[in-house]
């Protein structure tokens, strides 16, 4: 079992923050909170539930990921976690610089088997004022952390053995095709939090994220705001095979995509039994 109990934010680059900023709120309906919270000039912070904010994009001379933050239930477990990880000779390091800056009591980093930026953390920050959505959108979260995060990675069995293995990270199911095998693991019920394969063209990068939203109708909503905005839609609307999500994939202003979605499925860790697909979707997500 692992200490992480959730996906706790996303750290993006983007060369145009006020793309970001309107891409964010008027589209994916997040909250601008960055005058709120202080951000100097060089981030925006968007948040999307009570937590004091969940994505922060920095200004860089490209897109891509700046960093992913794991959740864990408190000092002891963050304290366990990175005991376990310097025990595998991974090289951790407390950082209560980056706490004090992510809002958050305390804080480990690290990278993973491709270079990405992991931070582990407890006691997010919770403020009184209200999550308001500019578009009245809700999103599922909670228990369940933040949607999802997707990676190309460039060595299929060092992701593996770091995630699974290192740590314990939980293997939902595989989908495999064109001669790869996605993999889909799980912290909580969320049916995943994690996701990633192999491809050497495109390694190593995120791939998307994914928000979920709590009904239907605002997925399609915001699909009409792609259409109208003229915002990159990359899959079609369609249903996942593995974990039943009804969502469509958008290109977003740090140049990776999002999955925005509904009804994701859950695992129940003491009958779930793990299945490998042959497809990616039951119908729909057509590559554009």
């Amino acid at each position: 079992m692992t200490e992480v109990v959730g996906l706790g934010y996303v750290g993006l680059y983007a060369t145009d923050l006020e793309a970001w900023r309107t891409y964010g709120t008027e589209v994916l309906g997040l909250q601008d909170v960055s005058a709120a919270e202080d951000s100097d000039d060089q981030t925006v912070l968007l948040r999307a539930d009570e937590r004091g904010w969940r994505f922060a994009i920095h200004r860089g001379d490209a897109g891509g990921a700046a960093y992913v933050g794991w959740e864990v239930a408190n000092q002891p477990a963050l304290d366990a976690l990175g005991e376990r990880l310097a025990a595998a000779g991974v090289a951790v390091e407390e950082d209560p610089d980056c706490a004090v800056v992510r809002r958050v009591e305390g804080l480990l980093r690290c990278t993973d088997a491709d270079g990405h930026r992991l931070e582990f953390f407890y006691g997010a920050r919770v403020p009184k004022q209200p999550f308001v959505s500019p578009r009245g959108v809700r999103f599922v979260t909670g228990d369940l952390g933040l949607g999802h995060v997707f990676f190309f990675v460039t060595d299929l069995p060092a992701a593996k053995k770091f995630y699974l293995d290192m740590l314990g990270f939980r293997l939902s199911d595989t989908i495999e095709f064109h001669g790869r095998k996605v993999h889909f693991l799980h912290v909580n019920p969320r049916h995943h939090s994690l996701a990633f394969v192999q491809n050497d063209k495109l390694a190593p990068a995120l791939g998307h994220f994914m928000l979920e939203v709590d009904h239907i109708d605002d997925v399609g909503r915001t699909l009409d705001e792609v259409n109208t905005r003229g915002v990159q839609l990359t899959e079609t609307l369609g249903r996942h095979t593995n974990d039943l999500a009804i969502s469509f994939f958008m290109k977003n202003p740090s140049g990776s995509e999002v999955e925005y979605g509904y009804d994701g499925r859950l695992v129940d860790d003491a009958t779930w039994r793990v299945s490998n697909y042959d497809a990616t979707s039951l119908w729909g997500h057509h590559r554009d």
